[in-house]
């Protein structure tokens, strides 16, 4: 794995809105926010809610390469709630970037499995609290 340097910039921030645009398309916004308009330019941390399985979930996308699905509601508005799904970009000489999830593990994204992925993530969460 190799650290990220000043003219990778760019490139995160693409593979960025790559990552959001993909995801707003697949966990739209619920509470009357607008999905993406093409003629904004996107500001970062890119945050909206979500609602899956009756609960209410935030989404962050980070310019910098980062994933985050955590608490919406009154639990999400702590400092910091706990993620519940998470990747990142990683640097990896001969490969380039790949996103990976909090081990390391190389996942691919966008891919129809992460759909998977974050329903078994959300099930789990919601399994613990009741």
């Amino acid at each position: 794995m190799n650290s990220f340097d000043i003219n990778d910039l760019p490139t995160l921030k693409e593979f960025s809105i790559i990552a959001y645009k993909w995801l707003s398309e697949n966990y739209p916004k619920f509470d009357g926010q607008l999905n993406m308009d093409a003629t904004v330019e996107l500001s970062f941390p890119i945050r909206w809610k979500t609602k899956m399985e009756g609960e209410v979930f935030e989404w962050v996308v980070s310019d910098m390469g980062s994933i985050t699905l955590r608490l919406g509601g009154l639990e999400g508005n702590r400092r910091n709630p706990s993620p519940i799904f998470y990747l990142s970009l990683l640097k990896t000489e001969g490969v380039g970037f790949q996103w990976a999830d909090p081990e390391g593990n190389s996942v691919s994204f966008p891919d129809p499995s992460i759909l998977e992925e974050v329903k078994s993530r959300v099930q789990l969460y919601l399994d613990s609290v009741s």
